[in-house]
């Protein structure tokens, strides 16, 4: 079966500023020169992201037109390595700095939990995604457009409980009635339908939520309300979700022209195969390197350091990964080879 595609390349774009505002959330460095305002900003401008790598999965991968076998091999084959590699490194290093645990321990939780550092869990919610898109793609296939709404509306409900909950008895256990309608398949669905159905979600219901979106957290704050803000405006919220869908949507409407130039995509297209690795290697660059440089510290403007650690960081983080994507084994450290002229892809497809 001929899998090839023609290559979107708004889709790397997104991927490119998912990545970005990931390497963005996790750059400020604790200190008691830290600015609150400007670090509820930050991490609400860039919550969007998590949503964003799932829903350009969905949109890339459903509904598969392959085997299952070959399907899981393929993908699961290109995040395992990786995931494996980086969770040792990040384990070898805490236990090299101390720890009050095993490391034994930590090494067999690997296959049920993220180890190392907290930033790993993407990769095991992505396999969960990975997982289950077999399942989804016999269904999509028979399913109409109104079934999915029907089903993704279920999913925006369950984003709304951390608002409902202010006001209502909500069950948001394993016996909850929506709980298996809950979770981060949602963004994997929604990137495929709004790919599919780009014309169903209009700029007009767009702009307004997304201006609420952004105005109940700052509200919330200027009435002082006690808020469980992690909740209320983190990845599964549905303002949040409001976000994500405006960066998509506007992304692949207008994305255009920001990679018109053949070597805007080419870099695009460059930092997108990246990706994986980036997102792997960026907290090790960050947070066990660039932290510890003493002049980093001693930069007095909070906002003027916390830009430079973002600049140093993911241009270290794309040289390395693109230094180590040259190397055999590539492709179990980082999920992606540079490959030579003679056995590249075209440029066109994915």
């Amino acid at each position: 079966m001929n899998l090839i595609k023609k290559r979107n390349y708004q889709l790397d774009l997104i991927r490119v500023i998912a990545c970005l505002m990931v390497v963005i959330m996790h750059s400020p460095l604790p200190t008691d020169k830290s600015n609150t305002i400007f670090l509820n900003i930050l991490n609400y401008s860039t919550a969007p992201c998590i949503g964003l790598f799932f829903m350009v999965s969905g949109a890339l991968l459903l509904p598969i037109k392959e085997g299952t076998t070959s399907f899981l091999k393929r993908r699961l084959s290109k995040i395992l390595a990786p995931t494996l590699f980086w969770s040792l490194i990040y384990i070898g290093y805490n236990h090299y700095q101390g720890t009050n645990h095993a490391w034994w321990k930590d090494i067999l939780s690997l296959p049920f939990s993220a180890q190392g550092h907290g930033v790993m869990w993407f990769m095991y919610t992505l396999a969960g995604l990975y997982l289950i898109a077999p399942i989804l793609s016999k269904w999509l296939d028979a399913c109409s457009k109104r079934e999915l709404e029907f089903y993704l509306i279920l999913w925006a409900i369950t984003l709304c409980y951390p608002l409902l909950r202010l006001f209502l008895f909500i069950q948001i256990g394993e016996t909850g009635i929506l709980y298996y309608c809950t979770g981060y398949v949602g963004y994997f669905l929604w990137g495929y339908y709004l790919i599919k159905y780009p014309e169903s979600i209009s700029w007009r219901v767009l702009i307004p939520a997304v201006l609420i979106a952004l105005f109940v957290p700052v509200f919330c704050k200027w009435k002082q309300y006690k808020v469980d803000f992690y909740s209320l405006f983190w990845y599964l919220s549905i303002f949040v979700a409001i976000c994500c869908t405006v960066w998509f949507k506007g992304l692949i409407q207008f994305g255009k022209p920001i990679i018109g130039k053949e070597k805007i995509k080419v870099v695009i297209t460059q930092i997108s195969n990246l990706s994986f690795g980036i997102y792997l290697m960026h907290i090790f660059v960050m947070r066990y390197i660039i932290w510890k440089w003493t002049w980093i510290q001693n930069i007095s403007n909070y906002i003027g350091q916390t830009i430079l650690i973002v600049i140093l960081t993911l241009s270290l983080s794309i040289l390395g990964c693109y230094l180590l994507s040259k190397l055999p084994g590539a492709a179990y450290m980082i999920g992606y080879k540079q490959k030579n002229n003679k056995c590249k892809q075209s440029k066109n497809s994915y």
